[in-house]
């Protein structure tokens, strides 16, 4: 996995707040997965995969850097 830049990180955990979804939850979900990162791709211009996202949110919620969301 390459090396993510501070604004990916903070953009990632932002939209990750805004959508709602659970990390654990987003990650089985293929498709919702997906979309998310093909939306996360158009908004900042980047080529990452969906492997990709799914491992930096596995990083940030071991790390404990992402926010709780409550549904």
């Amino acid at each position: 996995m390459e090396k993510w830049s501070d604004t990916e990180i903070e953009k990632l955990k932002l939209w990750y707040q805004q959508n709602n979804v659970p990390s654990d939850q987003l990650i089985k979900d293929k498709d919702a997965l997906d979309k998310f990162t093909e939306w996360f791709n158009k908004e900042l211009g980047c080529d990452k995969t969906s492997k990709d996202v799914a491992g930096q949110l596995l990083i940030l919620r071991k790390k404990g850097v992402l926010p709780r969301l409550r549904k």
